[in-house]
């Protein structure tokens, strides 16, 4: 995703028409945790409550390597 135009990786599952669950606009936080099967993301910005260890928030997450979900 570096130096694409999506902000996060909800933006790029849904404009490849990948079925992630979220509700953060909305102002339901948390819906879009979704494991990490391998990598690292940074956030931008913070989540309020950062997930637990193993998963991440697609609504506010980016790579920082290579990286593979569980959607």
């Amino acid at each position: 995703m570096g130096g694409s135009t999506y902000h996060s990786f909800l933006e790029l599952a849904e404009a490849c028409d990948i079925p992630t669950r979220c509700s953060c606009r909305t102002g339901v936080w948390s819906a879009c945790e979704t494991g990490i099967v391998a990598g690292t993301v940074a956030y931008r910005p913070d989540p309020i409550e950062p997930p637990p260890v193993g998963n991440v928030l697609v609504c506010c997450s980016h790579p920082q390597a290579d990286l593979v979900l569980d959607l």
